[in-house]
C-alpha cells in the first residue's frame, strides 16, 4: 500500500489570505493591518482548537470596534472569503483514492470556521481515507507528531508515503521523518511527480 498525503490550502484548494483579511476589514469597518495583526496573534491558538470561533469573533468585533449590527455569522462568512474549490485537484485526489493499493490523506493547518465551510463545500473529502484538521487533532504542521499520526492512521510506513505541500518548512519536516516529500508549485509539475512516485 502506498499513501499520498496532501496539504489542503493552495494544493487541493485555493486559499487567498489577503482576500479574507480584506473581507473581514470591510465587514468590521476596520483597518486591514489591524485585522492582519489580530489574525496573526490568534492563528496558532485557533489552528490548534484552543480558541473557539465565538471567542475569536468577540475579540475581533471588540478590537475593530465593529458596527453593532455585525454578528458572528457575518464574520465567519467574511473569514471564509479567501477559501475556494479546485475541482480538478479534488477530482484527482478522489481518483487516486479509488486506485488499488493507494490510500489518500489530507493534513491541513486550519480552524473550526474553515472546517465548517469545507464540510459544506467539499464533499470529496469524505471519500478520502484520512482527513486531519489541525484544530481537531490539536497539532500543527510542521510538528513531526502530525505526520507520525497520519502514518499510523493510514497504516503505512514513512517509506511508503508521499507528502505534498506548498510550504518548504512542512516538506522538510516530513522528509526528515523519511517520508517522500514534494514541494507543490503548480499542478503541471505536481501531477506527473506524484504519478512517477506511484510507478516507482
Amino acid at each position: 500500500m502506498k499513501a499520498v498525503i496532501f496539504d489542503l490550502g493552495n494544493v487541493l484548494i485555493p486559499y487567498d489570505h489577503r482576500r479574507t483579511v480584506a473581507a473581514v476589514a470591510s465587514l468590521c469597518q476596520c483597518d486591514a493591518k489591524l485585522v492582519e495583526e489580530l489574525l496573526a496573534a490568534t492563528s496558532d491558538d485557533f489552528g490548534l482548537g484552543r480558541l473557539a470561533p465565538a471567542d475569536l469573533c468577540a475579540q475581533m468585533l471588540a478590537r475593530c470596534a465593529a458596527p453593532a449590527n455585525v454578528r458572528c455569522d457575518d464574520l465567519y462568512g467574511a473569514f471564509c472569503a479567501g477559501v475556494g474549490r479546485n475541482d480538478a485537484a479534488l477530482a484527482y485526489a478522489v481518483e487516486l483514492q479509488r486506485r488499488p493499493a493507494v490510500t489518500v490523506g489530507v493534513i491541513s493547518n486550519t480552524n473550526a470556521v474553515h472546517v465548517a465551510w469545507l464540510d459544506d463545500h467539499l464533499p470529496e473529502l469524505a471519500e478520502l481515507d484520512l482527513v486531519m484538521m489541525s484544530n481537531e487533532v490539536n497539532l500543527l504542521k510542521p510538528d513531526p507528531e502530525v505526520f507520525l499520526l497520519a502514518l499510523e492512521l493510514l497504516e503505512v510506513g514513512a517509506g511508503d508515503a508521499l507528502f505534498v505541500d506548498d510550504q518548504p518548512v512542512n516538506v522538510a519536516a516530513a522528509a526528515a521523518l523519511g517520508i517522500h516529500a514534494l514541494l507543490h508549485r503548480t499542478w503541471q509539475e505536481t501531477l506527473p511527480a506524484v504519478e512517477a512516485w506511484l510507478a516507482g
